[in-house]
């Protein structure tokens, strides 16, 4: 009987263990994302303000698989920031605008109507309310029914933009 399951056992760790004869499947990062915004990863850079690859990067490490959205429009008017559309799960959206600085940022965001938009950490009513998020240069549009994207998408960006290190001038 024991010679049976170390035998099983042998068989099951080769198995295990051995090579796939199928190449590994290739990403298709073209069609995933903007020339703008294809290297978000460490090389971007750390200045202290959003950056597209910074706030790509940042979405990527929370595991939200954001994809950019480049046939869409922006669905906020009056709003005169640099704008980036995303796509997030099946039918969320998140419009992100940056700005030269948090000054431009703050001056652009009393056009909003604050009516329609609900703030981090306050729950969305019948009326479903965007998500606003404002950090730095920073202003974020999310559209989702969902809590827990919500609340993920708000705490991956309101954690702030990448600071210079130390040892930066």
């Amino acid at each position: 009987m024991n010679a049976l399951r170390l035998s099983f056992g042998a068989v099951v760790i080769a198995v295990g263990c051995g090579k796939s004869s199928a190449p590994p499947a290739k990403r298709d990062t073209a069609a995933t994302t903007a020339p703008v915004i294809a290297n978000a990863d460490s090389t971007c850079p750390a200045t202290g303000l959003w950056a597209d690859c910074s706030v790509l990067y940042r979405l990527e490490r929370a595991g939200l698989a954001p994809r950019v959205d480049s046939t869409a429009t922006p669905a906020e008017k009056a709003l005169s920031g640099h704008p980036l559309l995303f796509k997030i799960g099946l039918s969320s959206s998140l419009e992100v605008y940056l700005y030269p600085d948090s000054t431009a940022r703050v001056a652009d965001a009393k056009k909003l109507d604050r009516t329609q938009l609900a703030a981090p950490g306050v729950a969305q009513t019948i009326k479903r309310e965007r998500l606003v998020i404002e950090n730095a240069n920073l202003i974020g549009l999310f559209t989702s029914l969902n809590e827990h994207q919500r609340e993920r998408v708000g705490d991956a960006l309101l954690a702030g933009p990448p600071q210079p290190s130390k040892s930066q001038p």
